[in-house]
């Protein structure tokens, strides 16, 4: 699969690039915030004047500089999450010898609007939740003879639950209601990922039962690499759920808890790295799994 392969190659190089730059806007940021602090500390100390221009364009460069670094942050995890779903695909392609559409290599990337045609790749919505936001964008809209405050909500409620599902609500040629799929990147991601998306910023990974059959046919050193980099990838992402709970304890946190929070941060701030890493295995692994699989099925085997 060279197409396949050429284009998991390109993804690698773009994402470490993108990695790369990301973290070098961390590091500014960082350094910025360090000569904020200690101006914030000379001003207190009346070492400096109130209307201080020096001060005033570090604070300037600050904001941009944190608003740059969260950008990239952002932009750099889905161009990784784009990237281990693409060779994931790949991947339960080359185990179950079934063709992929090319476009299915696209169906997460950032930034890029696919086609009528192409979007066939993606999962479709669940035909109870399609209906259920149809019916709640035709009782969400208020009678003109309502009052101003009799909204229940219904429509928020609604238009949530579609852009959830990766759907979108429009009105038609005749004033009726037209339940679509959204082709915006944020759209495909939740529809190709559900909760997975929605809950842990991940990609959906394989459960236990299909991860046993993906690994069948590799050979017990890839099989370990795999199977770590996908533990290191699943602990980081799951690491929110507890620093939420931290973050909702009303009581002051106790020592161990501050040790844990700072541990579970340091996870959880490494999880784009950690996918890359997954992505990565899963690349390089393909030509030994393409190779086994077609080994077992000249052979008579099942796959």
């Amino acid at each position: 699969m060279p197409e396949v392969d050429a284009a998991l190659s390109t993804l690698a190089r773009c994402s470490t690039a993108l990695l790369e730059e990301s973290q070098a806007e961390q590091q500014r940021m960082e350094e910025l915030n360090e000569l904020s602090e200690a101006a914030i500390e000379q001003r207190a100390a009346d070492r400096g004047t109130r209307y201080d221009a020096e001060y005033a364009l570090l604070s300037v460069r600050l904001r941009l500089a944190i608003r740059c670094a969260n950008a990239h942050r952002d932009a750099a995890h889905q161009f990784v999450c784009w990237w281990l779903d693409a060779a994931m695909a790949a991947w339960k392609s080359a185990v179950h010898g079934t063709p992929m559409p090319y476009a299915r290599l696209g169906a997460a990337a950032p930034d890029t609007l696919m086609p009528t045609d192409d979007m066939a790749v993606l999962p479709d919505v669940d035909e109870h939740t399609r209906k259920l936001v149809e019916l709640g964008s035709f009782l969400g809209t208020p009678p003109p003879s309502s009052a101003p405050d009799s909204d229940d909500g219904l429509a928020a409620m609604t238009s949530d639950l579609a852009a959830r599902s990766g759907l979108s609500v429009r009105r038609n040629e005749t004033g009726g209601i037209d339940v679509v799929h959204d082709v915006d990147p944020e759209a495909r991601r939740r529809r190709l990922w559900g909760d997975y998306w929605l809950e842990f910023s991940i990609p959906a990974l394989p459960a236990p039962g299909e991860l046993d059959a993906l690994l069948v046919n590799a050979s017990s050193e890839s099989a370990s690499h795999l199977l770590n980099a996908s533990r290191a990838a699943v602990s980081a992402a799951m690491a929110k759920l507890r620093l939420s709970e931290l973050e909702d304890t009303e009581a002051a946190w106790t020592p161990t808890e501050v040790d844990e929070y700072d541990q579970l941060a340091a996870r959880h701030d490494g999880l784009t790295r950690l996918l890359a890493d997954y992505a990565q295995a899963i690349t390089e692994i393909l030509p030994e799994i393409r190779a086994a699989s077609s080994d077992q099925s000249g052979s008579g085997g099942v796959h």
